[in-house]
């Protein structure tokens, strides 16, 4: 679950069904950041009545059910409130956030007067933290790099064209490879692809960042290998373009206290 997360779900409770939720969830991995103005109106325009609020809280579920990214990736395996909550002052220090609050063992405790609701949303983030420990902690396997889903099986639950589960299949195989190299796997020419991949709203450079960046977080969240051996596995030209890309998709967090609160989260 990024920390946009709220916001998707908010907005997706007025989506038409059949939105684009693989291209929204892809995005997501690439950069997970909301503008400061874009959360002020959702904020002023959101229901608070109990029916929406539980629908609010059963689309956030099935967000983050399907959320790679980093912050995603943590809570699909993370175990403790230690964890969660380096994360939390992280995002505060990082990012532009309505209300620096502090996450405590009493709960989320804000540093102003709130709207009604941010409140609920801060509820709903103490709900989504238990269930999330609670379902983890009951798993006799530790957190692992290999386990989780990636982006093919997303594409694939998501019912995508082919070619979309093609390209993702292929960069999470070929994490060094090029874009040529898909067009040229796939058989076609590089315009007519670039086209049926602009078809479907995205392009085959989105997913194979998304495919190195979500594979990449794993190890830096659950192994000891060093950035620059994670940079070298997954593609990247450095660890520095590794750090960059991570930064980018945690709205501004870098991959070293992600690392602090995976070690927490054991």
């Amino acid at each position: 679950m990024s920390y946009s997360l709220p916001m998707r779900a908010i907005k997706a409770l007025r989506q038409k069904p059949g939105a684009p939720l693989f291209q929204e969830t892809l995005h997501n991995i690439l950069s997970a950041s909301t503008p400061m103005a874009e959360k002020t109106r959702l904020l002023d325009e959101m229901d608070t009545s109990a029916a929406s609020l539980r629908a609010l809280t059963e689309r956030w579920r099935e967000l983050a059910m399907l959320d790679l990214s980093p912050t995603g990736a943590f809570f699909s395996q993370g175990r403790s409130h230690a964890g969660i909550a380096c994360l939390w002052n992280a995002y505060n220090a990082h990012s532009q956030v309505l209300d620096k609050s502090e996450l405590t063992p009493q709960g989320i405790l804000p540093k102003s007067t709130i709207s009604r609701s941010h409140a609920c949303v801060l509820e709903a983030y103490e709900g989504f933290f238990e269930e999330t420990i609670t379902c983890n902690r009951r798993r006799q396997a530790g957190p692992s790099p290999q386990q989780g889903l990636n982006l093919k099986e997303v594409a694939r639950v998501l019912n995508t064209p082919t070619l979309i589960q093609d390209a993702c299949a292929y960069f999470l195989s070929h994490p060094q490879a090029k874009v040529c190299d898909l067009y040229r796997d796939l058989g076609v020419q590089a315009r007519t692809a670039e086209r049926r991949f602009a078809a479907q709203g995205l392009s085959a450079i989105q997913i194979k960042r998304a495919c190195a960046i979500s594979s990449a977080t794993r190890y830096i969240l659950w192994a000891d290998s060093s950035l620059s051996h994670i940079a070298a596995r997954f593609g990247y030209a450095d660890s520095a373009h590794l750090h960059h890309e991570f930064r980018r998709s945690t709205g501004g967090i870098p991959p070293s206290i992600y690392r602090q609160a995976g070690q927490m989260a054991l």
